[in-house]
């Protein structure tokens, strides 16, 4: 008979080894590991499917429904709080983070993703190569509830910024962090001036009908005229120091993107250097976009969750961001250490006709596919159970 690696019951039991480094509730590290790696297993948060791809793992008799009832159970029980556990593991996963490039930028994209009328999540996002990784998270009611304006309010997102400060500069001191935030935080002015005070760099997208006071007329005074009145190149960007923005008159500079490619132009303001700042928002995209993707059609299928009461939803959406952070991981580990993998047929890179490498299968979705390649497999592949990030 052929010998099984990585049995689903020893990588199980790794996982709660890992886990019991920020949890001491027994009760908890006897299911949440089998829970956690259920989830990446089955692809889904639907329960039913999770409950059936934990039920396989059962060594003795047990009911699917029981199985099922007990995952509800332990999502909804308020002794269990899985957000403090990723907050550890996060930091956990940063103290061990070392960054390859000199220029020692950290760059931080943050938005709001819907979980259709249901749940409203602020989400911040470290980048790692092309794409990122959660590393801080609030959930609040939907658009259904009496509280929908909550997730928005300036004191959450505040208090974000102010979270992913201290870490990163607790992990990395010389840090250089750059916040990165689409064009519904562009006429967040005070958002803006915090994070100035705190010595980072923003880039913010803005919208075009914002004003600002300038010179026009050489021979006039300062007027205030639409931002996207300001002269400006049809196929390259425009830069500009020291504008005065809103009656307060916060001074910041600005980069004008046009590009023939896109209809639409870019409206960046930043406190750093306007050169750099549409090199820093074009990171946005993979940085958050794609973490939002890979929560929803491209990994766990998030909007699925019939999930109404926000606790049970915030335990659940904690281990789908643990897993995301995995996998990432994982995916990390193929392109590192590439000669581990050399001969599973998993190719996450290809050269171009100019001999150029691009990848071709994101980190996590590299992750992902050796995950399950790994699990019960005649033959043996290397899964690390570590939380080991690489910047490569």
């Amino acid at each position: 008979m052929s010998k099984l690696y990585n049995e689903y019951s020893n990588v199980v039991n790794d996982f709660r080894i890992f886990f019991s480094k920020f949890s001491n509730s027994k009760t908890l590290l006897r299911f949440v590991p089998n829970l956690f790696c259920s989830f990446i297993f089955a692809e889904s948060i639907t329960l039913s499917k999770v409950a059936l791809t934990s039920f396989k793992s059962y060594d003795h008799p047990v009911l699917l429904d029981s199985v099922y009832k007990r995952i509800s159970r332990t999502l909804h029980n308020s002794r269990f709080s899985f957000h403090s556990i990723f907050d550890s593991i996060v930091i956990d996963t940063l103290s061990r983070y070392k960054l390859s490039h000199s220029d020692k930028n950290v760059h931080i994209s943050f938005d709001h993703m819907f979980v259709e009328t249901k749940f409203t999540i602020l989400m911040f996002t470290l980048r790692v190569g092309k794409q990122g990784v959660p590393i801080y998270f609030k959930v609040f009611q939907g658009a259904n509830s009496d509280y929908k304006g909550e997730a928005f309010k300036m004191r959450h997102i505040k208090e974000g910024v102010s979270y992913c400060h201290s870490l990163i500069k607790s992990v990395i001191p010389d840090a250089n962090i750059i916040f990165l935030a689409d064009r519904w935080f562009g006429n967040f002015f005070p958002l803006m001036h915090f994070i100035d005070s705190l010595g980072d760099i923003f880039v913010f997208r803005c919208k075009q009908n914002l004003k600002v006071f300038y010179h026009k007329y050489p021979e006039n005074h300062k007027i205030w005229i639409p931002i996207i009145d300001l002269p400006h190149l049809i196929h390259a960007s425009k830069l500009y120091t020291n504008l005065e923005f809103t009656r307060n008159k916060y001074v910041f500079n600005l980069a004008y993107c046009k590009s023939k490619n896109h209809k639409e132009s870019w409206l960046l303001i930043t406190n750093g250097n306007p050169k750099f700042a549409k090199i820093y928002y074009g990171y946005r995209f993979g940085s958050i976009e794609f973490l939002f993707k890979s929560q929803k059609t491209n990994g766990f299928y998030l909007e699925e969750t019939g999930i109404k009461k926000i606790h049970a939803f915030e335990n659940l959406y904690s281990l789908i961001c643990i897993a995301n952070l995995y996998l990432t991981c994982l995916g990390s580990d193929i392109s590192k250490n590439s000669h581990c993998y050399k001969n599973l047929g998993l190719t996450i890179t290809r050269k171009s006709k100019l001999n150029n490498t691009y990848r071709v299968i994101s980190r996590f979705r590299a992750g992902l596919i050796l995950f399950k390649m790994a699990i019960d497999c005649i033959r043996y592949i290397r899964l690390p159970r570590t939380f080991t990030l690489y910047d490569t």
